[in-house]
């Protein structure tokens, strides 16, 4: 018994062999888009803390800045009184 495998048959496997790979391709792609999700949730937490710990100086600094400037524009708009001279006699 010969079996004769035909151009169409080789096509056939072929197809089937594509499918099953593509399948594949797509079960690994749905792991890599779930890890880099995972991933990009931590980066992005990763960046509010980083941002966080350079804001807080800044924040200090910037409130430390608006105290000294009331004080000085508290202390420019008062008019220094006259001191009032005793004449001796």
């Amino acid at each position: 018994m010969e079996t004769v495998i035909t151009s169409g048959d080789v096509l056939a496997y072929l197809q089937i062999t594509v499918a099953v790979l593509l399948v594949i391709v797509l079960y690994h792609l749905l792991f890599i888009t779930v890890d880099l999700r995972k991933v990009l949730r931590r980066v992005e937490g990763i960046t509010k803390e980083v941002e966080n710990i350079i804001m807080k100086p800044i924040s200090a600094a910037d409130q430390i800045l608006e105290v000294i400037l009331s004080f000085v524009e508290s202390q420019s708009t008062e008019k220094p009184k006259k001191k009032k001279t005793s004449k001796k006699k």
